[in-house]
Order: C-alpha cells, then structure tokens, then sequence
C-alpha cells in the first residue's frame, strides 16, 4: 500500500486509514487470548508504520472501528488494551468510535494516557450503528468530555467510516437520517466550541 500511500499525499490529500481489525479481531476470533491477538496485531502496526514511513504524521488520520455489522459487540477488545498500539501508528490523528454504546465511556482511557505533541484525537461523535439522530447537545458533550481531558486544540469532532452494516448499494442507515445526523454534529461542533472557547 506504501506507493498509493505516497500518491495519496502527494496529490494534496490527507490519508485516513481505516483499520477495523486492529480492534475487532480479538472478538471475532474468540479462541485465541487477549495477549495473542495483540502480538497479532503488533505486527499489523510494524507493517503499516514501514508503509508509512517517510511520510509525515500530520498528513496522516487513523480510524478505528468494530465493523460496521449491528451486533452485541460484547467480546471486542477495549480501547485501554490497544491504546499503546494505536499511539505508535505514524498517525497525526487517531480516529475511533466514541459514540458506540459499548465503547463511549472510553474517553477515561485518555485521563490516564498522555497525547502525544502535535498529534489530534477525532472521536466520532454520530453514529452508524442506529437510526437515530443524536441530539446536538448530546454530541457537544462527546465533544467537551475529549477536550476537558486532552485539550480542545486536541480535538475534532468525527463520524464513522460508513452509515451502511454492509458495503452496498443499500444502506441501512438511510441518507436522508446520515445528512440529519451531519447537522446534529455540525450544531454539537459549534455548541462545544463556545463552551470551551468561551
């Protein structure tokens, strides 16, 4: 992937790799333990850190995500298990799912976690995994709990990599509810940012 990479950055583009295995391996392979499925994915890091190389951080977001199946998600492994790995991507941005039920109380994680310098948090902030429309005020306080902890300089607010359980021409999240859902992060955006402006 390193030469599509290179063209990526070259062409004026930001890169965003999205990476759902990095987390969701552990719970889709239950046989093999925790310590065994991040020695695992150690070796994806190191891979993908050579495809990176010699391209600079800041040019570079990475997401991760449980899939974009509806399912119980009760055997995904947690943020504060992968965090160490997740911070030696040669990312300028990390991307991860902060408004999925079983995972968005995972904002303690970075109370205990240093950022490291110049780098970005972008917690995503609407969900694709309902209907639903979060409620601008909902998503200001996704926002604002990041901030509060890392710094509101440190801080974007994001979305998932798709609004679809499958890759088709079907969504399950129809796109009039996707454009809502943008709407209600666009608000939540604004509501946080006079609230940790000022």
């Amino acid at each position: 992937m390193r030469e599509e990479y290179q063209r990526i950055v070259e062409a004026g583009f930001l890169l965003q790799i999205d990476d759902p295995r990095l987390v969701s391996y552990y719970g889709a392979n239950l046989g093999p333990s925790l310590a065994q499925c991040l020695e695992w994915a150690e070796l994806r890091v190191e891979g993908l850190n050579y495809a990176l190389r010699d391209i600079p951080p800041k040019k570079v977001r990475y997401h991760i995500c449980y899939g974009i199946n509806i399912g119980p998600r009760v055997h995904e492994v947690s943020l504060q298990d992968v965090v160490h790995l997740l911070l030696k991507i040669n990312a300028g941005a990390y991307s991860f799912e902060a408004a999925n039920p079983r995972h968005e109380h995972e904002w303690h994680v970075w109370e205990q976690v240093k950022l490291p310098a110049g780098t970005v948090l972008i917690p995503v902030v609407i969900s694709h995994r309902t209907n639903v429309v979060e409620h601008p005020e909902l998503v200001a306080e996704r926002v604002v709990r990041y901030a509060s902890v890392v710094g509101c300089e440190h801080v974007i607010a994001g979305s998932d990599c798709g609004f679809s359980s499958q890759a088709n021409s079907e969504p399950q999240v129809h796109p009039t509810v996707v454009w809502a859902k943008f709407e209600a992060m666009a608000e939540g955006a604004r509501l946080a940012t006079r609230q940790v402006w000022g």
